[in-house]
C-alpha cells in the first residue's frame, strides 16, 4: 500500500517553529551578533558549531507582547515572513491553567522526571548540563508566577542567567519527528485515493441505517468485579437492552475500556446507541487510571500508576466477563440472555491498548526495550509523547506473565490506541480477530502515523478496516461531557466532538454487526460511500479495508 511509504511534513505550526529555529541560529550568526555577561543578564544561546548566536530575552519578551522585533530579535524577524512571525509570537505566550502543585507532582512522577530527561538534552544549564532540574524550576516557578504558566514565563522563570539551546540537537528531533503529526497532502490524497478504490457503488441500502438509534430502551446497572491482581474490588456499569424475548446466550456483548485520566462517561454515547440496538454494553473502571485518581496525583495525594497497572488493565476484562457468567445463574438471573462465548471490545487511547491486548495482541518485551534504551530516547528525544507511557512497561519484571489475551474476544475496535512500542509488528500481528483502528490525523498525545497508520499494515487478519479522522484530535472521538483533569488550550481539543460522534457510532454498529452477529449486509456500512453521506466538516472520514 503506497499510503505507508509517502513522505509527510510537518504540521504548520511545527513546520513554522522548525523555519524559525534555523533562523534564529542563522540571522544572529551572520550578523555576528555576540552578547558578553553582565550581572544579571538573561539571554537564550544556540551553541552551533563555533557560534553561539544570542537571543535577549528581554527581546524576547517586547516580542512575545508586542510582536515587534527590537534588538536581538530583529535578525531573526528579518528572515520571517508575517506567518511565521505570528506563529513564534502565539507559541511564546501559548499558556496552560495549571497550580504549582499540580506542576511540582507530575515533574517529580517517574514520566515527568523521564521527560524532563527527554527536554534537558535540549535545553541546557549555561554550564552545557542537562537542563532537567532548571526546566522543572521554571516550570513551578512560571505557574505560581502572577503571568501563569506560559513558554515565555517558563524562559523567563529559568533560574540561569543563560540557557543554552543545543541547536544541532533540536534540529535532528524535529527532522526525525517531522512525520508524527499532521499528513502532508500527498499521504491525505493517498487516503483519498484508497478509500475511494474501495468504494462500492451501493443504490440500495440493507436496513437499518446503522447511524439511527435503535428501539430497544435500556437500563443501567453497577455493580463489583474483582481483579485478581488487584487488592480492592473494582466498579463496573452494564447497559443492558430490553429484549423481551431474550433467549439464553441471545444477546451480544461489547466491554468497553476507558483511556488514561478517562472515565466511562467520556464513551457513553457509544454504549446508548449499541444498547439501543440491542447488544449489552459493560464499562470496567480501571481504578488506576481514572480522571479522580490523576487528579488526586497531580494535587499531591495520590501516587501516578504503577507499571503493572498497565498490564493489568486487559485483565479487567477478563475479570468482568468472568463475573457476569459467574453470578447469573443465581444472583442475576436477568444476565443468563448475554452472550459471553463471543464479545467485542472497544477503548480509546490506553483503552485501545487494553482492547488490543485483549484480543490478542502480544506485549513485546523484544520490542519495549529496543524502544525504550536509554541511550536511544537520550540522543533521539521524540515528540510521540505515548512513547514515554509504552516504555512503563519495561518497569515490569520479567518474571510476571505478560499474556492478557481474553479468548472469548471475538472482534476489537481501538480509538487512537497506542500500539508501536508496546506491540510492535510482532506483537500486533498475532490478532486474529477482526479489527477496526480508528485514526485522528491531528493527535499530539498518540501520533496517528507511528501508533495507527503504520502498525494498520502489521495487522494479518483481511477483515481489518482503518478509519482516519482528518482534522480530529484525540478528543474528537470522546463525549463533551467530561473534563479533562488537565486544562488543555484548543488546538489540541480541536472541533466539537458532537461532529464526529454520528459517524463513530455508525461505524462501530455496522462492524459489530457483522463480525459479532454474522450479518454479511452491514459490510456496505464499512465503506466510503456511506460515511461520504455524513456531514461533518471540518473533520473527514476516510476507511480503508486490510
Amino acid at each position: 500500500m503506497t499510503l505507508f511509504k509517502l513522505r509527510i511534513k510537518l504540521n504548520p505550526l511545527l513546520n513554522s517553529l522548525r523555519q524559525i529555529s534555523q533562523v534564529i541560529a542563522l540571522s544572529l550568526t551572520a550578523t555576528g551578533l555576540v552578547t558578553f555577561p553582565t550581572e544579571g543578564a538573561e539571554r537564550i544561546q544556540f551553541f552551533y558549531g563555533p557560534f553561539e548566536p544570542t537571543v535577549e530575552i528581554d527581546d524576547l519578551q517586547h516580542f512575545a507582547e508586542t510582536g515587534e522585533a527590537v534588538g536581538s530579535t530583529a535578525a531573526i524577524a528579518a528572515r520571517l515572513n508575517t506567518e511565521q512571525l505570528t506563529t513564534l509570537q502565539s507559541f511564546l505566550t501559548l499558556r496552560f491553567e495549571m497550580s504549582p502543585v499540580m506542576v511540582s507532582q507530575f515533574t517529580y512522577s517517574d514520566l515527568g522526571e523521564h521527560l524532563l530527561r527527554r527536554m534537558g538534552e535540549i535545553v541546557q544549564t549555561e554550564s552545557f548540563l542537562n537542563g532537567d532540574h532548571a526546566l522543572r524550576a521554571a516550570l513551578i516557578f512560571a505557574a505560581e508566577d502572577d503571568a501563569g504558566l506560559s513558554i515565555m514565563n517558563v524562559i523567563d522563570q529559568f533560574p540561569q542567567q543563560t540557557i543554552q539551546i543545543n541547536f544541532p540537537l533540536a534540529m535532528e528531533v524535529l527532522n526525525e519527528n517531522q512525520h508524527l503529526f499532521q499528513q502532508s497532502n500527498e499521504t491525505i490524497e493517498a487516503l483519498h485515493q484508497l478509500s475511494s478504490a474501495q468504494a462500492l457503488p451501493i443504490s440500495d441500502w440493507p436496513a437499518p441505517d446503522p447511524r439511527t438509534a435503535g428501539t430497544y430502551t435500556w437500563t443501567v446497572e453497577t455493580f463489583q468485579f474483582q481483579n485478581p491482581n488487584r487488592t480492592l474490588s473494582s466498579q463496573a456499569h452494564l447497559y443492558l437492552p430490553a429484549i423481551p424475548d431474550a433467549q439464553p446466550q441471545s444477546i451480544p456483548v461489547i466491554v468497553i475500556s476507558h483511556g488514561m485520566a478517562s472515565s466511562y462517561q467520556a464513551l457513553t454515547y457509544l454504549a446508548t446507541h449499541l444498547a439501543s440496538h440491542g447488544y449489552a454494553v459493560v464499562f470496567p473502571e480501571h481504578p488506576q487510571t481514572t480522571p479522580e485518581r490523576f487528579s488526586q496525583a497531580l494535587s499531591g495525594l495520590a501516587t501516578l500508576p504503577k507499571p503493572s497497572t498497565l498490564r493489568d488493565r486487559p485483565l479487567d476484562i477478563t475479570a468482568v466477563l468472568d463475573t457476569l457468567s459467574e453470578q447469573s445463574p443465581t444472583l442475576r438471573p436477568q444476565w443468563q440472555s448475554l452472550n459471553l462465548n463471543s464479545v467485542g471490545v472497544l477503548g480509546q487511547s490506553l483503552g485501545g491498548y487494553t482492547a488490543l491486548a485483549a484480543a490478542g495482541a502480544q506485549i513485546n518485551r523484544t520490542q519495549l526495550d529496543s524502544t525504550c534504551q536509554e541511550d536511544t530516547l537520550s540522543q533521539r528525544p521524540t515528540f510521540n509523547l505515548s512513547i514515554f507511557l509504552q516504555c512503563r512497561f519495561t518497569d515490569i519484571p520479567v518474571t510476571e506473565s505478560l499474556d492478557v489475551q481474553d479468548l472469548r474476544v471475538k472482534a476489537a475496535i481501538a480509538l487512537n490506541p497506542l500500539t508501536s512500542g508496546v506491540f510492535g509488528e510482532a506483537g500486533l500481528s498475532a490478532i486474529d480477530a477482526p479489527t477496526l483502528i480508528v485514526s485522528s490525523l491531528n493527535d499530539y498525545f498518540v501520533p496517528a502515523l507511528p501508533e495507527q497508520i503504520e502498525p494498520f499494515r502489521w495487522l494479518n487478519n483481511t477483515d481489518s478496516y482503518l478509519l482516519t479522522i482528518e482534522s480530529g484530535t484525540h478528543f474528537s472521538v470522546l463525549s463533551e461531557v467530561e473534563e479533562s483533569p488537565l486544562p488543555l488550550p484548543d488546538f489540541l481539543l480541536g472541533p466539537s466532538p458532537e461532529l464526529a460522534q454520528p459517524s463513530v457510532q455508525a461505524v462501530t454498529l455496522a462492524f459489530f454487526n457483522r463480525y459479532l452477529l454474522e450479518k454479511p449486509e452491514a459490510e456496505a456500512y464499512l465503506n466510503q460511500t456511506y460515511l461520504n453521506t455524513f456531514e461533518t466538516e471540518p473533520l473527514q472520514f476516510n476507511i480503508v479495508r486490510r
